[in-house]
Formats: C-alpha cells, sequence, structure tokens
C-alpha cells in the first residue's frame, strides 16, 4: 500500500517522546500548514487540503499523555475518521475552548518545546503565549528536521515510485512540448500525466522558457515557446505524501551550439557528481566536483554567484518537496546512508537564459542511488529536442 502505516507512525512518536526526555522538556507543539506539512504529517500520516484557513496542523505531545492535533474545521471530518490520533479538535476554537484548555499546563519550570516556528503564524504563538504565561518556549525544529532526515525504507520506497512517475511524465512531455506552445499548457501537460499516473502534487509545477529561465522559480504564463529557447521544467509528484523533486532543461530547435554544449555537459557533470559521492563525505563534495567540472569549461561563472545561499546545489526531500538538510557552497553537514537529497545544478546567463538539471538520491553504503532514472540513463544530448 501506498501508506506509512499505523505502525510507524506510533513508532516514530515514541522516540520523539524519548528525545523530549533527553532534551528536559515537559513537551512538544509541533505547527505544520498545508504547504510544508511535513512536521506534523510525519506522526499524523495526514495532509490537509487547502481550504484556504483550514490547512494548519498542530500536534501537541505532553509527557506521559496520549497527543492531541489541531486541524482545520473542514479537514477535521476526515481526519477524525482516518488519523490514528484520538483527540482531534477543531482549529478555528483555538482562542477560547483549546486556549482555556491548556491553561493547565501553565506552570513556572515547564518547558514546551516548539517545532515548525518559523511556518507558525504570530496570533498563534501568541495565543500559546497567553495561555501558558509562565511557560518556556525553546525553540526545537532541529528535533524533528534530524529525525527526518534518515528515511526509512518504506519512505524510500514510496519517494522512488514517485520518481519513476517525474521520469514518466518528463519522457511523455518531450514528445509533446513544440514551438508556439505556452508555458502553462507545458504544466498542463505535467500536471495531468503526473495525476492520471496516480500521483498528487507536492508543489506548484515550474515551467518557465526563454528569458524567463534566468529566475531561479516562475508562475507560468502565456508565453510561447520560441525556437532556439531552453526551458526548464521542475516538476514534484508525490505518492503517499512522499515527493519527488526532478527536473529537466530541454532546449527547443534551433538553438545555438554554445546553449547545446552547455546542457550536454550539465547532463555529464550531473552524471558525475552523483557517482562521486560517498558516504560519511562532507555534504561541499557536491558543490566542489562540480565547481572541478565546469571550471575547465569556463562555465563556472555561470554557476558560482547562485550557490552561496539557500539550495544553491540542491536539498533534502521527503514530505516535503524542500526540507533540511540545506545543500550548498557551505553546508556543514556529512552524507549518511537512507538520506534523500535532490542534487541540482543550476547554470545563468547563457545567453540571457539559464538551466537545471536535478535528480534525487539515495545516500548508500557505498554512494548515492538515483531515485529518478532518467537523467542518469538518456545519453546527455537527450534533452535537445
Amino acid at each position: 500500500m501506498n501508506i506509512i502505516d499505523e505502525k510507524e507512525l506510533k513508532k516514530r512518536l515514541e522516540k520523539l517522546r524519548k528525545i523530549i526526555k533527553q532534551r528536559n522538556l515537559n513537551g512538544i507543539i509541533i505547527y505544520s500548514d498545508e504547504y510544508r506539512s511535513g512536521y506534523c504529517t510525519y506522526f499524523t500520516g495526514y495532509k490537509p487540503i487547502n481550504v484556504i484557513e483550514e490547512s494548519p496542523q498542530t500536534l501537541f505531545l505532553m509527557e506521559n499523555e496520549d497527543p492531541f492535533l489541531v486541524i482545520g474545521r473542514l479537514n477535521y471530518y476526515s481526519a477524525k475518521e482516518t488519523v490514528w490520533i484520538k483527540n482531534i479538535l477543531q482549529h478555528h476554537k483555538f482562542e477560547n475552548e483549546i486556549c482555556n484548555s491548556l491553561k493547565k499546563y501553565n506552570k513556572k519550570g515547564l518547558k514546551l518545546g516548539i517545532a515548525g516556528e518559523h511556518l507558525m503564524p504570530f496570533y498563534l504563538r501568541d495565543i500559546l503565549t497567553k495561555a501558558m504565561p509562565d511557560v518556556e518556549f525553546p525553540i526545537v525544529t532541529d528535533i524533528l528536521d534530524d529525525m527526518r532526515k534518515i528515511k526509512s525504507s518504506k519512505e524510500i520506497e514510496l519517494m522512488e515510485k514517485a520518481a519513476e512517475i517525474n521520469d514518466q511524465v518528463l519522457t511523455e512531455l518531450k514528445k509533446i512540448i513544440k514551438v508556439g506552445m505556452t508555458e502553462q499548457q507545458v504544466v498542463a501537460h505535467a500536471d495531468f500525466l503526473g495525476r492520471q499516473l496516480g500521483a498528487d502534487l507536492g508543489s506548484a509545477t515550474v515551467v518557465m522558457s526563454g528569458k524567463n529561465t534566468k529566475f531561479p522559480a516562475w508562475r507560468a504564463s502565456e508565453k510561447k515557446l520560441e525556437k532556439g529557447e531552453l526551458l526548464m521544467v521542475d516538476f514534484n509528484p508525490t505518492i503517499g505524501h512522499y515527493c519527488n523533486d526532478g527536473g529537466l532543461t530541454f532546449l527547443m530547435p534551433g538553438a545555438s551550439q554554445y546553449k547545446k554544449n552547455a546542457l550536454i555537459n550539465s547532463h555529464k557533470i550531473l552524471k558525475e557528481t552523483i557517482n562521486s559521492i560517498k558516504s560519511q563525505t562532507k555534504a561541499t563534495s557536491v558543490h566542489d566536483k562540480f565547481y572541478e567540472m565546469l571550471k575547465p569549461l569556463e562555465l563556472e561563472p555561470k554557476f558560482s554567484p547562485y550557490v552561496t545561499g539557500t539550495r544553491g546545489t540542491g536539498h533534502g526531500v521527503g514530505l516535503d518537496v524542500v526540507e533540511s538538510p540545506d545543500l550548498n557552497k557551505y553546508s556543514d553537514f556529512v552524507f549518511y546512508p537512507r538520506m534523500t537529497l535532490a542534487v541540482k545544478l543550476d547554470l545563468h546567463e547563457l545567453e540571457g537564459e539559464g538551466l537545471r538539471v536535478e535528480q534525487v538520491v539515495e545516500i548508500t553504503e557505498t554512494g548515492a542511488r538515483p531515485l529518478n532514472k532518467l537523467a542518469s540513463k538518456v545519453s546527455n544530448d537527450w534533452a535537445i529536442l
């Protein structure tokens, strides 16, 4: 089945209990929303559908007590029947009923960690501090980030199924894409194909062409595809709420040899970089390998200015399309088996345009195993139309 079963969800929560006890916490409050639901979905197995204000999840785990979940009103009814946690409350009651029930925890010296604080709205944080003014609320999002970095066999299985769908969609898109189509039409084909194959979408499909490829992200427009342009497709299907983040750049017919060479070399470099990844080594090895191979091709200036910030050469992938750890020029973590990471090479200012090749890999004892197989299997000029 394409789900994480109740046994694994409960096991995660019991592990969390032990960790918060080791951290001298009296409990933990976990917040997430529909677009970045991972912190709560990791324990509940439930991903809310976004119906405006109805998408938050807030999970409370107090020491020696059963967990309780607060969820948006319209999602409440399905969550009540499908989530293994029995005590489920409605989010719109936070300011009265829930606030009043939280007052019993207001004791000096009590510490309730907060995870997902960067997603939590100010009004909710105010409600918590108003109900429990004597409680300390240390930020402990790192606990959940560390738990989620290492995937179970089932998590990797679901991610590999999502990767297979991504590969199928990109393969079909190659047959469909034509000069004169709009960016929105490409998105429509990608989303339809993905859903037809049984996937949900982890995030909006990014399609950008020509001058729009100079941006890191772009909302697809009515712009038509033109001859010789680069066309970037970043598609993120999910299976059982687990994401893939694979992307390729197609090159429309009539392109310059410069663009052709850049795309061919990008495929070659991505393959060789992934093949070079070793377990128990520093994550900066990805940046270093990219740099080493780009420099003699005089493509390094098209790369280096864009890898000093967030997600410069990739990021973790799992319940969220983008999650910890961050992969960039300065990443100080070490690769461990069962991490799942999107490894990406972005180049910009290629005759005023940009390209991206990206695929998700699983770190193993012996190296990195691609979950997206397409970019690894095809010839380096496969995406040139």
